[in-house]
């Protein structure tokens, strides 16, 4: 089923790197760590960012932080007035939310007031949150060679702070039709190119559902029923991704103990 099963497009990997946990035996001396398994079908970075496992915080860092960052424009504004999202999100992980109308991906918003950036908020929360941040910016960006820089610029950021990125595509309606069309053609090139860039499919997840009373008159802009929605869908694709980099650290620290105790 699409809406469960294409959230994130490289699913396969999470199951790779918990079988890769469970190949590693004490008794038979064997220790297979989950990156050497998980990044077969990765295209790996030239500027070797990526965090590697086990070298992010430990349980004890991790215990009192958010795991989740959400950055957002107006779509993700809906955040801010619907309790009932944040608590689906809340309730599975603790979110921080960065979310503000008209924001734009590495350039100031286009009102005067919104001052920060996507890329400037997540420089500004780092350290705040332990495993993913959540890109739902893009609407009011300029597409081609400015999109692509946008996006290498935030993963960047988000590997050297050791996190990965969830992003979400674009609805391809109405207005922003051609240019949402453009942008989520230009992610899913840069998907496999980038280790740890994620693709959440928003487009797909809420086809149709302008009869269910999601959107409002734009087909854009979120209601209840619509911040709800997209709520479960984040925590699908976040809850993978954690998933993932809980497997690689406990296949680190797996690996780690079978080596000191012999």
């Amino acid at each position: 089923m699409r809406n469960n099963v294409g959230v994130v497009r490289r699913l396969s990997a999470i199951f790779v790197v918990i079988f890769a946990v469970l190949l590693v035996s004490s008794a038979s001396g064997l220790t297979v760590g989950a990156k050497g398994l998980a990044g077969a079908n990765d295209v790996v970075r030239a500027d070797g960012l990526k965090a590697m496992a086990g070298d992010g915080p430990s349980g004890d860092e991790l215990a009192g932080r958010a795991k989740v960052l959400i950055i957002g424009d107006s779509v993700f504004d809906a955040f801010d007035h619907v309790e009932s999202a944040r608590q689906l999100l809340d309730s599975q992980q603790k979110t921080i939310f960065a979310v503000q109308g008209c924001q734009k991906l590495i350039e100031p918003g286009c009102f005067a007031w919104v001052k920060l950036s996507a890329l400037d908020q997540l420089k500004k929360n780092a350290g705040r949150f332990s495993d993913v941040v959540v890109i739902g910016t893009g609407y009011n960006d300029r597409i081609g060679t400015p999109f692509r820089q946008a996006v290498l610029a935030i993963t960047q950021e988000a590997a050297i702070q050791g996190v990965d990125v969830v992003w979400i595509t674009y609805r391809q309606v109405r207005h922003v039709r051609g240019k949402a069309t453009t942008m989520n053609k230009q992610l899913a090139k840069l998907d496999p190119k980038i280790e740890n860039l994620y693709i959440a499919d928003w487009n797909a997840y809420s086809e149709g559902k302008e009869k269910s009373g999601w959107f409002r008159g734009d087909r854009i802009h979120l209601v209840t029923p619509g911040a709800n929605g997209l709520a479960r869908l984040l925590n699908e694709a976040v809850g993978i991704v954690v998933a993932q980099r809980e497997a690689e650290r406990a296949a680190a620290n797996l690996t780690t103990t079978t080596t000191i105790g012999g």
